[in-house]
């Protein structure tokens, strides 16, 4: 898979940290998405986990501090997931989220996976 297919995962995911509510037809459609970029389940779980929450989670730290917000700017994610991918394997982040931290997330997540799977009942 190419960057530009790897970056499209990173904006889809992004819609999990979103100010927003969705429905469980939304999570769906998110799968079906990132269903359509070609990337196996287990991949898109490691760039969610490793690349897009520790950028996008951050966020959900201070909920209402800054603000509802629809959706991050792509350009601006784009840079700043690259940035965490390539800095140096010395200087570790000085801020990590894993989803534990982030229940709804989690939540939709399961949702969005078990959509990948293929399971009905979601």
């Amino acid at each position: 898979m190419n960057t530009t297919s790897r970056q499209a995962v990173w904006i889809l995911l992004s819609e999990l940290f979103v100010d927003t509510e969705h429905t469980k037809d939304d999570l769906r459609i998110l799968a079906r998405s990132l269903q359509e970029t070609g990337f196996p389940l287990h991949e898109i779980e490691t760039i969610l986990c490793r690349e897009v929450a520790p950028v996008c989670g951050r966020w959900m730290l201070y909920p209402g501090a800054i603000g509802p917000w629809p959706a991050f700017q792509e350009q601006e994610l784009r840079e700043r997931i690259d940035a965490r991918l390539h800095k140096p394997w010395y200087k570790p982040p000085f801020f990590h989220t894993g989803l534990w931290g982030m229940p709804g997330v989690r939540r939709e997540w399961t949702i969005v996976r078990n959509a990948l799977r293929g399971n009905a009942g979601v």
